[in-house]
């Protein structure tokens, strides 16, 4: 937004007290035929009105000149005016996988499993549970200990792109199964959420390195994020390959990209290369990071209880999104995560990591096992 200095320079606004003053000493000087402007008179009940449309109209003005330059746009204005850089804010998609459903006995009779079928989460320390829609019928067949099953997200968003052993749960009894379970690269296609201002800002400002006669970093990486699911995309052009080659490293919603993603991560950065480049879009690689500390607290909750509140804190802090420094963890950021998020943890004390973690920029540092000593004051 622009800053109060800028639009009180640009458009004034004045309090309607301070201008209604202005206007009867202006109107006093030139002798106006009216000399009543007590409050209660006719002619000031006219002027009060008159001064507040004034007004409106001036904090209109600013809005709109706020909203007219995109490095200070928000909402709706901002995908006017992006649309100036042909550019559209990307909008959110519904996460696609396959869930795993299996048995013990093979010999047991065929299981069919219909679609539209509901798999679900456990809920969480909060009651909450997402769930997710069968897409295509299977069958277990019989002879067969598993098949996997193609689902959907209830609704769009990156919060069910969950990790593995999440989705363990089905809505209605599915007689003749013994397991539900997601497996590690259970995802096939990643759940977005619509793009943010300052996504649709930055893509929109980078549209300027187009311009350039031959592609650039900005110009691969501005490619790469107009894709839906792509979180985050690098590009490394000093020819990590060999003369001419460029390696766009793309980071999804989920961590990993899929193999589709990247898919579509490759059409569009060969829509913008030059006629020599070699180019090669990889993911980057999710490294899981075990956390064990020991929590002091004065929380009269059981321990299981506290242990549940700090796993879903750190979950958190390692989640897959925009603004973190994917390659880096510091001792400072769980001790203030857990003292934020927790307020009766009076101390915490890490045991691993035993010191900061800096990887290199391709590494996503994800949450791997947990392991909380509750100890009371």
């Amino acid at each position: 937004m622009i800053d109060k200095a800028t639009l009180d320079a640009v458009l004034p606004l004045p309090e309607l007290e301070e201008r209604r003053d202005e206007v009867v000493a202006k109107l006093k000087q030139e002798g106006f035929v009216v000399t009543n402007f007590h409050s209660g008179g006719i002619f000031y009940t006219l002027l009060m009105i008159v001064l507040r449309i004034e007004r409106e109209f001036k904090q209109f003005l600013r809005v709109f000149l706020n909203n007219a330059f995109v490095t200070h746009a928000s909402g709706a204005w901002l995908d006017l005016k992006a649309g100036d850089y042909s550019k559209k804010r990307k909008r959110a998609q519904k996460a696609q996988g396959l869930v795993t459903v299996s048995r013990m006995n093979p010999e047991e009779d065929a299981v069919k499993i219909e679609k539209g079928h509901v798999f679900k989460t456990k809920k969480d320390i909060n009651g909450e549970e997402l769930r997710f829609f069968v897409i295509e019928a299977k069958v277990l067949q019989k002879g067969a200990r598993a098949v996997d099953v193609l689902v959907e997200a209830e609704v769009e968003g990156s919060r069910y792109n969950v990790p593995e052993g999440q989705i363990t749960r089905s809505l209605t009894f599915l007689n003749g199964v013994d397991a539900i379970t997601n497996g590690p690269d259970w995802i096939t296609r990643e759940g977005s959420d619509t793009e943010d201002d300052d996504g649709l800002k930055t893509r929109s400002l980078r549209s300027w390195s187009e311009l350039a006669a031959r592609p650039i970093e900005d110009t691969f990486i501005n490619a790469a994020e107009s894709v839906p699911g792509v979180l985050f995309a690098q590009a490394d052009c000093q020819h990590p390959r060999g003369q001419g080659t460029v390696d766009v490293i793309v980071t999804g919603t989920a961590g990993e990209a899929t193999e589709g993603l990247l898919a579509e991560v490759q059409k569009a950065v060969d829509k913008i290369a030059g006629p020599y480049d070699n180019i090669l879009v990889r993911s980057s690689v999710t490294v899981p990071q075990d956390i064990e500390l020991t929590v002091t607290t004065t929380d009269v909750s059981d321990d299981e209880e506290v242990e549940a509140k700090v796993a879903s804190i750190l979950t958190g802090l390692l989640a897959v999104r925009k603004g973190r420094k994917f390659y880096e963890l510091t001792l400072s950021d769980i001790n203030h995560a857990i003292r934020n998020g927790y307020a009766a943890a009076t101390n915490v004390g890490i045991t691993a990591p035993a010191q900061d973690i800096k990887l290199d920029k391709d590494k996503v540092i994800i949450l791997g096992a947990v392991a909380v000593t509750v100890r009371r004051e």
